[in-house]
């Protein structure tokens, strides 16, 4: 059908011609019916109709047909664009003393939401949104790295993105690092152990984000990232830990109704309290601290970019150096830093935790165990997903400042520039 070559221009005039067209049909029959004087016209347009249904009824067909055709088309081709990832290596420069917010600011960058054409809006199938992945590698034998999996058709974007908040860093084209792992892990040689995280309470709730990362007496920030460095940095040559972030761009007006109900629920239980009603109208400050922080957090995370959102991690690692206290109570033990008891939490989903209990126990563990590497590698959402901001995922994934010295953490070691412009040459 040529959908890929068409040109807009040319659709335009055409519907505008079929609009002149039909205006002078409709023209013609209401002068016809009002100086017949008799309504006759009426009968003799349904017979018309009747007789020749058959043959007018596949023109408006055809044209529903093709152009949800032409929308599965496109939405299939950018689908297999889309699905030609690339992993980027990203070198942070030594001395950062920006904070997780110039990450926010790449997260913000990376808002391509499109609004579903015809196809996707009424087939449910949303499979043309952009889908990111931002991972953190941990080994004895290569440290900390950060890995960045997106489409390849936006390479250019991402780089530009991180370039602008952090001009010193190095980017590279890698190989896929967890194929340095054997594919069929769990073996007789290694061992998995993996969750998919999900939120305590609804996502319209933020979790704890950097800003509150300081120290009370100096006034100074704490890097939210740094025990998980440590952590990272204990790992034996054959222990592997992934964290991992898949997000894409949502609709930020879909996630004010929960919100607003979220608000209203809270003041609602507040006026209850206090006996029905609050003298002098309903004012936030007369609310306990606590719920006056969730309806502060749930305002400001309205005025930032939303994303539907996967977080997951992996540790495996050879059975002979497979330590869950560091790898798994490690982590986990890093992770509760993000969690505020007023606010929302991060706890591992027990429907994709890798344990088994009672019949076929073993089978079952190996399953669940090859499942999360396979997502992880694929990845794949697992069925579970929850409304983040991009401050909250800057806070879960950025560079670390230069206040964390962990020797694990590879950063660039030397300055890249142009050479000068007067630099002499000789001419051959």
């Amino acid at each position: 059908m040529g959908f890929f070559n068409r040109s807009t221009d040319k659709e335009y005039e055409r519907f505008l011609l079929f609009l002149i067209a039909m205006g002078i049909v409709l023209v013609v029959v209401i002068y016809i019916f009002i100086t017949s004087g008799d309504y006759v016209v009426l009968g003799d347009a349904w017979r018309i109709i009747k007789n020749t249904w058959w043959f007018m009824l596949p023109f408006p067909i055809w044209i529903m047909y093709d152009r949800a055709w032409g929308e599965y088309r496109w939405t299939t081709f950018r689908t297999a664009k889309s699905k030609e990832y690339i992993f980027l290596h990203v070198i942070p420069p030594p001395n950062i003393e920006k904070g997780p917010k110039s990450m926010e600011s790449v997260f913000t960058g990376l808002h391509t939401w499109s609004k579903p054409n015809f196809f996707e809006t009424y087939c449910g199938w949303r499979v043309g949104q952009d889908r990111f992945s931002f991972e953190i590698a941990g080994d004895g034998e290569h440290g900390v790295r950060f890995f960045i999996r997106c489409p390849k058709m936006g390479q250019h974007l991402m780089e530009s993105l991180i370039y602008a908040q952090y001009p010193e860093a190095e980017i590279r084209v890698e190989e896929n690092y967890t194929l340095d792992a054997p594919k069929n892990v769990p073996n007789k040689d290694w061992d998995v152990w993996g969750t998919v995280l999900k939120l305590l309470k609804p996502d319209c709730i933020p979790l704890r984000t950097h800003k509150e990362f300081q120290d009370d007496i100096t006034g100074e920030a704490i890097d939210p990232l740094g025990s998980l460095m440590e952590v990272m940095s204990k790992l034996g040559k054959d222990e592997r830990l992934w964290f991992q972030i898949i997000f894409s761009p949502k609709n930020e007006p879909d996630c004010v109704p929960q919100a607003n109900e979220k608000m209203k629920e809270i003041m609602k239980e507040a006026i209850e309290e206090s006996g029905g009603e609050i003298e002098g109208g309903f004012n936030i400050n007369k609310l306990p601290p606590g719920q006056q922080d969730v309806i502060k957090a749930i305002k400001n995370s309205l005025a930032r970019v939303a994303y539907k959102s996967t977080v997951r991690f992996v540790y495996l690692g050879k059975r002979d150096s497979f330590n869950k206290a560091t790898g798994v109570g490690g982590f986990m033990g890093s992770i509760k830093q993000f969690n505020d008891n007023n606010l929302n939490s991060l706890l591992p989903d027990n429907r994709t935790k890798t344990f088994a209990n009672y019949h076929f126990q073993a089978t079952r563990l190996q399953y669940k165990q090859r499942k999360m590497v396979n997502d992880f590698r694929g990845m794949d959402r697992a069925g579970i997903s929850y409304t983040l901001t991009a401050e909250e995922l800057a806070t879960l994934y950025h560079f670390p400042t230069m206040t964390v010295t962990s020797s694990a953490l590879g950063r660039v070691e030397a300055k890249k520039s142009q050479a000068p412009s007067n630099l002499p040459f000789e001419e051959s």
